[in-house]
């Protein structure tokens, strides 16, 4: 299986939970269906139209946590959008909606680090998104990188290909996020184990009208070690990494 790495940096990322309303609350870690939108947009997929080529079947996605990072609800007063004209700032009245930011640990010195694992069937699309991500910089045929929305900018870093082979049931160390429905049991028989462990229910794969077409509870650890977990089935990597994928 071939597996392609990079780091998804930047200093501050809200990536809004879907069913979010009067106030924007944020996920901790790029849901699967933010990952593909951010690589298709490298590829220069045109917008709502690579829900298929990137559907489950497809696409495998993996996420972690690199550097420790936090929440922060900061109010911001924006535009009441009733009408048209309302776009130019005119009108007398504000929103002011809580939204929730995530941060690194500190903002002055560190940044949000979040490594990627993708693979994907069509050979042509891994060989054009290496192509794109193993240099000292990173070229993109479409969107810049952003961490969720258009002012929380983001780069990427560190691609590379490696090799994968699936194993079945098993203890791991686990160096990504992990799916509640692959999860038997953590090992906390470590003392020495660092974890802050939060789970998230996370959208998996809109369709083409935009609409859920499934979702998943992901144990996430926020303070960037991996997790001794058993699980049904990990992808252990030719850097020694081992993750599961988000499905």
């Amino acid at each position: 299986m071939n597996v392609l790495s990079f780091h998804l940096k930047g200093k501050m990322a809200h990536f809004r939970r879907y069913y979010s309303n009067s106030s924007a609350l944020s996920y901790t870690i790029p849901p699967r269906t933010t990952i593909i939108g951010i690589t298709a947009g490298l590829l220069g997929y045109p917008r709502d139209s690579y829900y298929e080529a990137f559907s489950k079947d497809q696409c495998k996605v993996a996420v972690s946590v690199r550097a420790p990072i936090k929440k922060q609800i900061q109010k911001l007063n924006l535009l009441m959008v009733k009408t048209p004209n309302d776009l130019n700032g005119s009108q007398e009245y504000h929103s002011q909606t809580a939204t929730e930011i995530v941060l690194p640990q500190n903002i002055r010195t560190g940044c949000i680090d979040y490594q990627i694992w993708l693979s994907h069937q069509d050979q042509s699309i891994m060989d054009r998104l290496h192509s794109f991500i193993s240099g000292p910089g990173y070229i993109t045929k479409g969107t810049s990188v952003s961490l969720g929305t258009a002012q929380h900018l983001g780069w990427v870093e560190d691609g590379q290909a490696l090799e994968g082979e699936k194993s079945e049931e098993g203890l791991a160390e686990i160096h990504s996020v992990i799916p509640s429905r692959k999860l038997i049991k953590i090992d906390f028989s470590n003392p020495s184990s660092d974890y802050r462990l939060f789970k998230e229910d996370m959208p998996l794969e809109f369709d083409k009208e935009r609409k859920l077409v499934d979702k998943e509870n992901m144990l996430i650890n926020v303070h960037s070690s991996p997790v001794r977990a058993h699980v049904t089935d990990f992808v252990r990597l030719s850097n020694g990494e081992i993750i599961t994928w988000m499905e």
